[in-house]
């Protein structure tokens, strides 16, 4: 596993590094604005790196380990379908429905993937499933904004998912969780702590599709529960959530870009990137881990667990917002 997880490491570095060549040649650089968290013009796209390292791990894995066939052909199309669209992206802004419908339909060919393999014909659950993988997608591409930010959530659900496969006796599906853990981590260097080049809807989008099919992966072997799913991805989840209810219920745009994530707010108010990444990462490590590992050892309070979690990150996000006003309202780089 070591040595996988190293292999993933260098070739996500240096696909990074040629994405940077190719991005600047290409003139894929985001403008600074007043919806960006940057006061300097840089290259986007630097997560075709990413996958390309994931991708071609998993293609020499194969060799040594048979991964799923989930993997195979239920995650891989729909990685490849939203890269090349969140590639078209980054180079020049796609439609919003445009984008939604490769969402769905990717959604829909796990989905059926999952429910063919698994004999399940619960519509309602189903369309539950697409629903959540839809949100996922969009929440991690929405956390995309800050030095680190995505990354580093991105080392921290695959070790945690890859942990929980290998307490569950996945070894396959544990190195792959792995290997996506690893391919962030080979991406860190270029975008934190100053970013020379973001992530992009190339690999964010992605990303969140990966760690959505993992969990319904999860569900259906057993190995990871819905409410450890939930805990994994909480602090995204709860910062994107309530900040859209919040925008709803002011009569906001919610579909259009905005800089009112707290770790957007926290930024303008004069927090470093840095900083920012570090009380979120912290949050991880002193909360969310502890609830993960409870969660794993007494199923039977899992959701109750969960639950708790979810309230403790709702306070902080609320007492947040009450502290830094409705709006971000000074920008720093």
């Amino acid at each position: 596993m070591l040595l996988v997880g190293l292999l993933a490491v260098i070739l996500s570095f240096l696909g990074c590094h040629a994405a940077l060549r190719l991005a600047t040649r290409a003139g894929m650089v985001v403008q600074p604005g007043e919806r960006q968290s940057h006061r300097v013009a840089t290259p986007t796209g630097g997560g075709l790196g990413l996958l390309f390292s994931l991708l071609a791990t998993t293609a020499m894995l194969q060799f040594f380990v048979s991964l799923p066939a989930f993997w195979w052909f239920g995650m891989v199309p729909g990685v490849i379908a939203l890269a090349i669209s969140g590639w078209l992206d980054d180079r020049r802004p796609v439609s919003s429905l445009l984008r939604l419908l490769v969402q769905l339909v990717v959604s829909l060919w796990l989905v059926g993937f999952f429910c063919y393999q698994s004999s399940v014909n619960h519509f309602a659950l189903c369309a539950g499933i697409v629903v959540a993988m839809i949100w996922l997608m969009n929440l991690y591409n929405f956390m995309d904004g800050s030095d680190g930010m995505a990354g580093f959530q991105g080392v921290f659900a695959g070790l945690a998912m890859a942990a929980l496969l290998l307490a569950a006796g996945d070894r396959a599906m544990a190195l792959l969780a792995l290997v996506v853990a690893a391919a962030c981590a080979g991406f860190l260097p270029l975008n934190f702590p100053r970013a020379r080049i973001f992530m992009g809807d190339v690999a964010s989008v992605p990303l969140g599709f990966i760690f959505g099919a993992m969990s319904v992966y999860g569900w259906f072997t057993g190995a990871i529960s819905p409410a450890l799913s939930i805990l994994i991805m909480s602090v995204f989840f709860v910062d994107a959530t309530l900040t859209l209810i919040a925008r709803v219920f002011v009569g906001e745009r919610w579909y259009t870009a905005h800089n009112q994530h707290v770790y957007q707010r926290l930024i303008a108010e004069g927090g470093s990137h840095s900083r920012v990444l570090f009380l979120y990462q912290s949050i991880n490590v002193v909360l969310v881990l502890p609830a993960i590992v409870l969660a794993a050892m007494y199923t039977q309070y899992a959701m109750v667990t969960a639950g708790i979690t979810l309230l403790l990150l709702g306070a902080c996000w609320y007492t947040a917002n009450r502290l830094l006003g409705i709006r971000a309202t000074r920008r720093f780089e």
